[in-house]
């Protein structure tokens, strides 16, 4: 029977793991052992400058400053849940890609005048005021959350030292990065990727099986996921 280690953050991570028991994974199959936290940071920008947003994470959500709340700016989003995690806290959602790559192929289409702000952590794959610094869209940065990297348990590395192979979801590439540096050999252990991009990364830290999920969403992943823990359809 194989184990699934999920390094999300603790909330995330506790969720993924509830909706795997409600597929039908046992819990005793379940490891969590995140490998960041997500913890708000003082933004360090003038939010009124800013005549709508861009959120490629649900993360900034959790941080939205109090001012943008209920503030019905328009809101261009990655992904069809932090779109309506965003509709929730009063803002005017636009679901426009589902990688922040499409989203930057999309925006210039929607034909918004004056600067977006967009939210995001310390870390990011795509600094989006640096993609479009030399076009007519003006994006400014705001940080609001940043990504600490923590150790994984000794118990997990002595899991992942064992001959059983153990299933590994990543979604970020931040995560990617930092199992990659661990003093760990990942040959027999498997990687579901989020998106081509994190398993490019995964390739490099030497996972021996790496599976990307057909969409870069939670619903995707499932799918590859419940089937490698022995859960039947039907």
């Amino acid at each position: 029977m194989l184990n699934i280690l999920l390094t999300r953050p603790q909330a995330q991570a506790r969720h993924l793991a509830d909706a795997l028991i409600a597929q039908g994974v046992q819990p005793d199959q379940i490891i969590i052992d995140p490998i960041l936290k997500i913890a708000p940071i003082e933004a360090h920008c003038d939010i009124t400058a800013g005549t709508g947003l861009i959120i490629t994470s649900a993360n900034a959500l959790s941080y939205l400053p109090a001012a943008l709340r209920g503030s019905q700016l328009p809101c261009y989003c990655v992904g069809h849940a932090t779109s309506q995690a965003a509709r929730a806290l009063g803002l005017k959602a636009y679901h426009l890609a589902d990688t922040a790559k499409a989203l930057c192929e999309a925006l210039p289409t929607r034909g918004h005048k004056g600067p977006l702000l967009h939210l995001r952590g310390t870390h990011t794959t795509l600094d989006m005021a640096k993609h479009f610094r030399s076009t007519s869209l003006r994006v400014k940065n705001l940080v609001v959350y940043e990504q600490i990297a923590l150790p994984l348990q000794a118990e997990t590395h002595e899991k992942l030292r064992q001959s059983s192979p153990v299933v590994l979801p990543i979604f970020s590439a931040r995560s990617a990065r930092l199992l990659g540096k661990l003093a760990l050999d990942w040959h027999r252990h498997w990687a579901v990727a989020l998106s081509p991009a994190i398993a490019e990364l995964c390739r490099e830290a030497g996972f021996g099986q790496i599976i990307t999920a057909a969409q870069p969403n939670r619903q995707a992943m499932m799918a590859v996921i419940t089937p490698l823990m022995g859960v039947k359809s039907g």
